[in-house]
């Protein structure tokens, strides 16, 4: 079986109903960085075919004869991913152009990066990877005995090269993780500290000062923990949401609107406000660029029937028309 139809295969398995039971080994598997690569093009490709359920063609169709039956054959559900592959590739669907990340190799082992307006890939100099998020800041300081990073703002994912000689620490609000050949994120969020292992094992500090105990968390893959005040929350199992931000498009499956706007916001540079709506009384559905909370807002707001404003030179705000009152019921 060639890599494409391996990551096709493994695309369609962990969207059935053993996906959860399967994850482990599918971590495994989408370790290989070839294998990553392949998965990944599939679910940007993936996202983007799903995009069309948010334009007018979209909504003037009936989508649902797309769903994939569960009672298929594995094997029939891979078949369907990778005709949906080569449909997206192969149509316009989307006049927008492809997600990517912009690789660059700093040349010192201090110096400090920062992704502004879109995600940034640094490859370091000792073979580590780092996915920096929109509105990120990481400072990089290697020496000869061990390798050290602080994440500043934003949220990053770091894939660590081996070396047991150097110590591979990234700190990050009081906190850090240490780790030698694994994959994990850790996100400043505004409850705390944010750190999630995908592949390997991490150790996970509190940063104790004085008289106090150092506190440890040791991860296994697919568990995130919290760092908030000072203390370590037990740690507890992550969902898709939290592992697929590098992507392309961010998905939601009937999220409450101020839940979708607050992940929405985590990794955007236009921040949106709602203001006015009981957002559990509204549920977001479809899957949308990261890039674009213009259309984002814009599409909320058509879709509940609400006004979109803009708020100074940043920020946007959902929020009631003004010449109506907003039924909460309404569809």
């Amino acid at each position: 079986m060639s890599i494409e139809k391996e990551a096709a295969d493994w695309f369609a398995r962990l969207r059935g109903p053993d996906g959860d039971r399967l994850r482990a080994s599918f971590v495994a598997w989408y370790a290989d960085p070839v294998h990553a690569a392949a998965y990944d093009h599939l679910a940007r490709s993936w996202d983007q075919a799903k995009f069309l359920a948010n334009t007018a063609t979209g909504q003037r169709r009936n989508l649902n004869r797309a769903r994939i039956d569960h009672g298929y054959s594995v094997r029939t559900i891979a078949l369907v991913a990778s005709i949906l592959l080569s449909i997206a590739l192969g149509a316009s669907l989307i006049g927008r152009a492809a997600w990517s990340l912009r690789e660059v190799r700093p040349d010192l082992t201090r110096t400090e990066v920062i992704a502004a307006t879109a995600p940034r890939m640094l490859r370091l100099v000792d073979g580590s990877r780092v996915i920096l998020d929109r509105g990120s800041r990481l400072a990089i300081a290697f020496s000869g005995v061990a390798r050290r990073l602080h994440l500043l703002t934003g949220r990053a994912r770091f894939d660590v090269s081996h070396d047991p000689l150097r110590p591979f620490v990234v700190d990050a609000g009081g906190g850090s993780v240490i780790a030698h050949g694994t994959m994990f994120d850790v996100a400043l969020a505004p409850e705390g500290i944010e750190i999630l292992l995908l592949r390997g094992a991490v150790e996970v500090r509190d940063g104790a000062a004085g008289d106090r105990a150092v506190h440890v968390r040791h991860l296994i893959p697919g568990q995130k923990v919290m760092l908030v005040g000072g203390t370590l929350t037990e740690p507890v199992a992550a969902s898709a949401l939290d592992t697929r931000w590098p992507e392309a498009m961010i998905e939601f499956d009937a999220m409450p609107l101020d839940t979708a706007v607050a992940a929405f916001n985590r990794g955007g540079v236009r921040p949106i406000h709602v203001e006015g709506v009981e957002g559990r009384h509204f549920l977001v559905t479809g899957a949308f660029r990261r890039d674009d909370p213009e259309e984002f807002a814009a599409t909320l707001a058509a879709t509940f029937d609400l006004a979109v404003r803009s708020e100074g030179r940043a920020d946007l705000v959902i929020a009631p028309r003004a010449s109506s009152v907003v039924d909460p019921k309404k569809p």
